[in-house]
């Protein structure tokens, strides 16, 4: 697989190497390391400038890219270190970009050029809700990335607790074949997570007698278990250790409490890919997730 991930340094980047080397060093085989210098931090917020500045804005634009610099080689000699400890071995290509840019705009339009399978960025995470209209470096390369996203929001432990949420669609399969793909057995414990979604019951409950109700929801149960053992099956063969169980209610709520209780580190799930005035009014459940779940979430896009 390639890999594209974003550094600057940070605590949060650090923690996105970091991931990587640990969730993907048996799969990987090019890591690109990305550096981006926005040039509105040196050119400011005038649009002339006198002599004077525009030579202490060219320092500043050096100086800027020096550090960007060191900050490629301190990454891919930390990256060079966790993968040659892979017990595999596998043969990785590692590059590094320094690109001047908007961050998250230099990120996809990168992501765009080289088609990597995932786009790795860490996060503060975002736990309120004028954070989450804003957006952030994160949520808009996942709204726009042309790509599978990680958003790292902490350090991962070995093996690493997932939970995969499934609900038989198309992009929970394509989900569930990258997690089989790309995490090997020993890096990683599963917890399956199918969510009978209740917006049927809450239409439904004040016009249906309780008989109805109960035929109409038992088909949605029976699919959700069905999906739960089909995919435990497969990842025990694959050596996987792995649970599932199934929850109801509102699949973007059920999934971030079932994150807290069993104490997962990243939550895995595919995007429907909603876009325009579809994801203003319904919103994405795996947009919301990556903002409001605790953990480290990766969201497969096909």
């Amino acid at each position: 697989m390639k890999i594209l991930c974003a550094v600057d340094g940070s605590e949060f980047s650090l923690w996105a190497l970091e991931g990587v080397g640990k969730l993907f060093r048996h799969s990987v085989k090019e890591l690109v390391l990305l550096h981006a210098v926005d040039p509105r931090i040196v050119k400011g917020s005038r649009k002339r400038q006198s002599e004077k500045d525009e030579i202490l804005t060219k320092d500043l634009s050096k100086k800027l890219g020096a550090a960007g610099r060191k900050v490629l080689t301190d990454c891919a000699h930390r990256m060079e270190v966790v993968l040659s400890q892979a017990a595999t071995k596998p043969v990785t290509a590692l590059k590094t970009v320094l690109v001047k840019g908007h961050v998250a705009d230099a990120i996809i339009t990168h992501a765009e050029q080289i088609r990597p399978d995932l786009v790795v960025v860490g996060s503060r995470g975002m736990t309120d809700l004028p954070g989450y209209l804003l957006g952030s470096i994160s949520r808009t390369v996942l709204t726009h990335g042309p790509c599978s996203v990680l958003t790292v929001k902490g350090l991962l432990d070995v093996p690493v607790s997932v939970l995969l949420a499934l609900d038989g669609s198309k992009p929970s399969k394509f989900a569930a074949n990258r997690v089989k793909e790309w995490l090997s057995p020993d890096m990683a414990t599963l917890q399956l997570v199918s969510v009978v979604p209740d917006r049927l019951t809450d239409v439904s409950q004040k016009i249906l007698p309780k008989s109805r109700l109960k035929a109409l929801v038992a088909p949605l149960r029976e699919h959700a278990q069905e999906c739960l053992e089909h995919y435990r099956e497969l990842f025990l063969k694959e050596g996987f250790q792995v649970t599932g169980t199934r929850l109801e209610g509102q699949p973007r709520g059920q999934i971030v409490e079932a994150v807290s209780a069993c104490h997962a580190q990243l939550v895995v799930m595919g995007s429907k890919g909603l876009t325009g005035v579809e994801r203003f009014t319904m919103g994405s459940v795996s947009e919301w997730v990556s903002a409001y779940a605790p953990s480290s979430v990766l969201v497969v896009r096909h």
